[in-house]
């Protein structure tokens, strides 16, 4: 059965798979950055660390799931505008 042009599937320029890991990373490394910045500016204080006894196990974890959530978030849509890219000339 030969392929035609409705069931051709597109997939993203390699070049963008292979960027897209490292623009995930810097992109969540400037969130963190920024997140950590704007918690510092409403609260005073440095953000929790996870490891740190001192810090409740509540405030460490709304933390956790504010940093995760927004890397989660970052990485989908960088993967989404790399998978929607339009590929070079297949032809």
């Amino acid at each position: 059965m030969s392929e035609t042009p409705e069931t051709r599937t597109k997939s993203a320029h390699p070049v963008l798979k292979v960027a897209a890991p490292f623009v995930v990373l810097a992109a969540t490394w400037a969130a963190d950055r920024a997140l950590s910045a704007g918690y510092s500016a409403i609260t005073g204080r440095k953000p929790p660390n996870a490891d740190d006894r001192a810090v409740s196990f509540s405030r460490a974890l709304v933390w956790t799931l504010a940093t995760a959530t927004t890397g989660a978030v970052i990485q989908l849509v960088i993967y989404r505008a790399a998978s929607k890219a339009v590929p070079a000339d297949e032809d």
